[in-house]
């Protein structure tokens, strides 16, 4: 179970006094009782980097397969219709970039999402929360409800900025 610290100290050390060569702390705003975080649990704005590391941007991706052709080809377009569904299928896809450059969820500091309807926003921090709460952790992340995406069926796009140590 991950710590929590004091708000004040920290605003004031600028640290979470973490161990390691990258030292990357996300601030909760809020935990239950029992200190533990979910997807219905404010989470903090933010995410410090004091590290000797290579960054890592990775634009959006939705719930197509990760390769495909541009442009978008209908034969290609097939994707879940339920909005669970696309995030895990957007998440999938992200998890094998990031298994490519040797990082895991934790390694993500930002994510950016564009979601066609914004009041899905729960539906997609419950299923994202399988991902990122298996490290106790939660990037700084933005949503933004947009008219569409690129392809018709396509509800939620995500894009990522992760950090990489170098020595890692």
């Amino acid at each position: 179970m991950q710590k929590l610290f004091n708000r004040r100290d920290f605003v004031v050390t600028g640290s979470a006094g973490l161990a390691g060569a990258v030292q990357l702390f996300s601030f909760p705003l809020a935990a239950n009782a029992q200190g533990a975080r979910s997807a219905s649990v404010p989470r903090g704005t933010y995410v410090r980097a004091d590290a000797d590391m290579d960054l890592l941007f990775l634009s959006g991706t939705t719930a197509l397969d990760l390769y495909h052709l541009h442009p978008h080809v209908s034969y290609e377009i097939t994707m879940p219709d339920d909005i669970a569904g696309q995030t895990h299928m957007c998440m999938r896809n992200l998890k094998e970039v990031l298994d490519d450059q040797g990082a895991t969820w934790i390694n993500v500091v930002k994510v950016n999402r564009f979601q066609t309807d914004i009041t899905e926003s729960a539906a997609i921090e419950e299923v994202m929360a399988q991902y990122f709460d298996f490290w106790d952790w939660w990037p700084a992340m933005t949503a933004m409800e947009i008219r569409n995406l690129s392809s018709a069926p396509a509800r939620l796009e995500i894009e990522i900025i992760a950090v990489i140590p170098r020595d890692a």
